[in-house]
């Protein structure tokens, strides 16, 4: 049971004047993820960067089709069927460097077998938002706590259930600074 008074409040702070948003573009091969499942994890996603001012803007895009902002937007695509060895463990990895922009790669499979039915979507949302929150700070690290725990235990699995997971404060910091570099003012 979920305690009461615990630090994981959530409230949507206004963008701060200058604030940037994040574009996200995705893509599913092989093992489609269910429209409703992805809709809660885009929902969640949102939530988890509103918490820190930070808007997320998401759009789908065709394979091949060339409709993004390789400089600024993040594609995420959705892979399914790879070999157990391949990233043994993982459920994401991002490419922040690629020279067509930048690419999250997201099993499908793995994540959609972890949870339950009911908790797939939010599930989903914060692996989304783990992967997006490395591209934005643009170095490896993980923080002690939160969305960019490196493991999440059973009871972050439990807390995802009910509310996001927060972000560290120097996560905070990394992301905004993330931001600035990604778009500079023209």
């Amino acid at each position: 049971m979920a305690s009461i008074g615990t630090a994981h409040a959530f409230y949507a702070p206004k963008p701060h004047a200058g604030t940037r948003s994040v574009t996200v573009y995705l893509l599913q091969s092989g093992l489609a993820v269910p429209v409703a499942v992805l809709a809660r994890a885009e929902l969640v996603a949102t939530k988890i960067f509103a918490s820190v001012g930070v808007p997320v803007e998401w759009h789908t895009r065709r394979a091949g089709g060339n409709s993004m902002d390789a400089a600024e937007a993040i594609e995420m695509q959705f892979d399914s069927g790879l070999p157990a060895p391949f990233h043994e463990g993982a459920f994401a990895y991002a490419m922040p460097y690629g020279t067509g922009g930048t690419r999250i790669h997201v099993f499908s499979d793995r994540v959609l077998r972890v949870s339950p039915d009911e908790l797939s979507g939010s599930f989903l949302g914060h692996v989304m938002a783990h992967e997006i929150t490395h591209v934005l700070e643009g170095i490896s690290r993980h923080s002690a706590e939160g969305v960019m725990k490196e493991h999440w235990s059973i009871h972050d699995f439990y807390e995802m259930g009910f509310r996001p997971l927060p972000f560290a404060i120097e996560d905070i910091g990394l992301i905004h600074a993330g931001l600035l570099r990604r778009k500079p003012e023209h």
